[in-house]
């Protein structure tokens, strides 16, 4: 199996497409339907009173005063002509951003009427980059449903964002990963086919209920006027590294 890094690749279907499409298909999520609203190119972060380690429980009280933001999603073109296409079969994501303890948590609800969460071999301790030879896997036909959140390294600069693929030297990003089947994983990346994986844990928490994924990540505090992006894997329809749904950036309140 190819691990998902490459959070961003060339942009395919526009926003108001998917928001489009998203409207279409909201009669079909069961579990998605609070009063979502469009979300506009900014976030609003709640201050809650629930410590960090009880809202990574997506059941927790503490998430139903949170309003969720609705967040439309592109999807990746095909890249090579041996690519098998793929649809907009998740038009949205539905975001809930909540401030306590000194960390972001972030809840991630979106549809999915399969739940790919196959069980395959665990990482190996040490990064790719520090192995004399590369491990291959036996499991090539099967993806992980995953999600991320990606946001710039260090403090935007007189409002300059980073690429929002992958970002770039100069203006590197930090990413929040999580799989369904290998857990949750920090990376970094300052460019295209940069990503590393820093070897650093979060917490985070992913259940599948009703055809839907909700899925919780604790950010370290990240300040206003940084700005978020988005990104969910569908394994059943093989998607892994820049083959996903993505969304724009986003500038957190």
């Amino acid at each position: 199996m190819r691990f998902p890094l490459r959070f961003a690749a060339l942009i395919g279907l526009s926003a108001l497409a998917a928001v489009c499409a998203g409207n279409a298909a909201y009669a079909r999520q069961k579990d998605v339907k609070a009063a979502a609203q469009p979300t506009g190119l900014s976030l609003r972060a709640a201050t809650a009173a629930s410590r960090a380690e009880a809202l990574l429980d997506p059941l927790a009280a503490g998430w139903a005063k949170i309003p969720p933001q609705r967040i439309a999603l592109n999807r990746t073109p095909r890249l090579y002509d041996s690519e098998a296409s793929s649809e907009l079969e998740i038009p949205f994501v539905d975001v809930r951003l909540a401030r306590t303890d000194g960390k972001l948590l972030v809840y991630m609800t979106w549809h999915d009427p399969t739940r790919d969460a196959a069980e395959i071999a665990k990482l190996p301790a040490s990064p790719t980059e520090g192995r004399p030879h590369k491990e291959l896997t036996e499991a090539t036909d099967r993806f992980s449903d995953s999600a991320a959140v990606m946001h710039p390294t260090n403090p935007p600069v007189n409002g300059q964002w980073p690429s929002l693929q992958m970002g770039e030297p100069s203006n590197p990003v930090s990413i929040y990963f999580w799989s369904a089947s290998r857990g949750a994983a920090r990376m970094e990346a300052e460019g295209r086919g940069t990503t590393k994986r820093t070897g650093e844990a979060f917490p985070a928490r992913g259940e599948y209920r009703d055809q839907a994924w909700h899925v919780t990540l604790e950010l370290q505090d990240v300040p206003a006027g940084y700005p978020l992006a988005f990104a969910v894997w569908n394994g059943s329809q093989q998607d892994r590294d820049g083959r996903k749904y993505f969304t724009t950036w986003l500038k957190l309140e």
